[in-house]
């Protein structure tokens, strides 16, 4: 059953990433140790590199959207709203991370994976999206425009709470996209010879 969202902005991030988590579930059991941990041709992240990416990314984002939320609740009154603009740091943020946008780009330090991926890395991010859209679920009907956090790449950026669910949704799919042409290349490139 689809959740229902009273901000229009809510349930679309919410529908990409529950698109891109039912991409991630279907190749998860496809993929053997090998073909998760070989790094493509070009020499970017392996399958579990960007899964462990992605797995930090959205870790780094959990609790200042969880306290912020927690706050915002607590509030006499809370504020409302279903408009959200992007703050100019989200609008620039959201540019760098739309999958149209094919000029590459490397992660900030505090998003990069520092060591191999983690035993169950597929599901491991799965469960940190069902997290993130029990977050939106929360966050629905609140105005996202008002309710501000430090982004964990650079303290000194400031996001509203809509700017990072909608660059927590993006970024999924802009690596999903990298998932898919990962996986292209390092099938090709253990493809028996002789084959077409």
């Amino acid at each position: 059953m689809a959740d229902r969202f009273s901000n229009p902005h809510l349930a679309a991030w919410d529908a990409s990433l529950a698109s891109s988590a039912e991409y991630a579930r279907n190749i998860s059991g496809e993929l053997s140790a090998t073909s998760m941990a070989r790094r493509p041709s070009w020499g970017g992240w392996s399958v579990g590199e960007v899964f462990e990416h992605l797995c930090v990314t959205d870790g780094l984002y959990e609790a200042p959207l969880r306290a912020l939320l927690t706050a915002e609740r607590e509030r006499a009154v809370p504020r409302t709203s279903r408009e959200w603009r992007p703050t100019i740091w989200g609008r620039l943020l959201l540019w760098s991370l739309n999958p149209a946008n094919t000029r590459k780009s490397q992660a900030p330090p505090a998003f990069r994976p520092t060591s191999a991926p983690r035993a169950g890395v597929v599901d491991a991010w799965l469960a940190q999206v069902e997290t993130t859209r029990a977050l939106m679920r929360e966050a629905d009907g609140l105005d996202l425009r008002r309710l501000k956090l430090s982004s964990p790449a650079a303290r000194i950026l400031r996001l509203n709470a809509g700017d990072a669910f909608a660059a927590l949704a993006v970024h999924a799919e802009r690596h999903m996209g990298q998932v898919r042409r990962t996986i292209a290349d390092v099938t090709c490139a253990v493809a028996p010879a002789g084959r077409a």
